[in-house]
């Protein structure tokens, strides 16, 4: 009951607007329908549930995109001997888009139909009027319907004759505005005068209307050659005006110092020690190799082992306490087999019982002006 007081309220405002909008618009047409009913729709099958209907349509166009019409159809389907034939109606009320403001449109609406009980559909539909003269035109359309109580799915196919009455919404709407083009492209030369029409906005042209030769990065090199566009105006370019290069390096050592016979890191919040693991943070792909001394007094063996193990003392220091990843750091101990002082003395003792560790990195850095 609802949706059937909505499809009389949706014809009558259609109506109310039709009567209130411009009648040289409106048109009145007749068809004849092949319809093609979903094969559980009835039961028993009719003898070809496939047939022929016919009908009336009344519409008007609103606008160049928008319109709307009214439809009634008759549809018969036939039966085998000694049933009775599936005959009834067909009405509703579609809205029309045209979404190239001519004669081709899609249309949506609400149907109700009558056969051998009552329908309500919902309808899709694609379609085209097909001038022959200003007033007549052919019908071709293709629908899609689907019944909201049982959610049956039928088809049809359109083809009629429509009478137009008044001038055509589709010619005055894309009639051309009889204005002149004196200067197409806007680049202040008349087109009469204008080598170079179609010019890109906001180029400058000489005389002739082509565009000047510019240099829009200022890398002194024309647009036309240069294959770096939009350099920073600080680098210094190439011939080609890309940025030039240069290889440059930066360093960092590492040296702690340990006390005699001992491999403890006595301050494991040395400065140098944040320096370098900062160093190894900014270059993460970078690898360090922490090497081991001790002084000359000793075992030898002694003394290598004793290196090395104040140079994973050191490595271990820098993964936990700075969070370097273990598998970048690489510790060997050289024992006393590289003292940076041969003197017997506890100055040159004490300077070489340590560890080092140097890296260096060569990166490519912009020259500038």
């Amino acid at each position: 009951m609802q949706k059937k007081r909505f499809a009389l309220s949706l014809i009558a405002t259609l109506c109310a607007f039709s009567t209130m909008a411009n009648d040289k618009q409106m048109w009145l047409g007749g068809f004849a329908e092949y319809y093609y009913a979903d094969k559980d729709k009835f039961q028993p099958l009719p003898k070809d549930r496939i047939d022929w209907g016919w009908g009336l349509e009344l519409g008007q166009r609103f606008s160049p995109s928008w319109g709307g019409r009214l439809e009634y159809a008759r549809i018969e389907l036939e039966a085998y001997p000694g049933q009775e034939a599936i005959d009834g109606s067909r009405y509703g009320a579609d809205a029309m888009y045209f979404p190239f403001q001519d004669d081709t449109y899609v249309f949506a609406g609400l149907k109700f139909e009558s056969l051998d009980q009552g329908y309500t559909l919902g309808n899709l539909g694609l379609g085209r009027h097909w001038a022959l003269t200003e007033k007549w035109k052919l019908i071709t359309e293709l629908t899609a319907y689907h019944d909201f109580g049982e959610s049956y799915k039928d088809f049809s196919g359109k083809f009629g004759l429509l009478y137009q009455f008044g001038s055509s919404t589709t010619a005055t709407a894309l009639a051309p505005a009889p204005a002149p083009k004196l200067d197409s492209d806007n680049d202040g030369v008349l087109d009469d005068n204008d080598k170079c029409p179609n010019t890109v906005a906001g180029v400058k042209v000489d005389a002739s209307g082509c565009a000047m030769p510019m240099d829009s990065d200022n890398d002194g090199v024309l647009d036309s050659q240069d294959k770096c566009p939009n350099t920073p105006s600080s680098d210094k370019t190439d011939s080609d005006g890309c940025t030039l290069f240069e290889e440059a390096q930066e360093s960092i050592t590492l040296s702690v110092k340990f006390d005699n016979n001992s491999s403890k890191v006595n301050n494991p919040e040395n400065e140098d020690l944040r320096r370098f693991a900062d160093f190894m943070k900014k270059y993460p792909d970078v690898s360090a190799q922490i090497e081991g001394h001790s002084s000359a007094p000793g075992n030898a063996k002694y003394n290598l082992t004793l290196s090395e193990a104040r140079a994973k003392a050191t490595k271990q220091v820098l993964v936990d306490k700075y969070g370097i990843d273990a598998s970048r750091l690489t510790a060997i101990g050289y024992g006393e087999s590289q003292l940076l002082n041969t003197a017997n003395t506890q100055e040159a003792h004490s300077q070489n019982r340590r560890i080092e560790a140097k890296l260096v990195i060569t990166k490519r850095e912009k020259v500038t002006k």
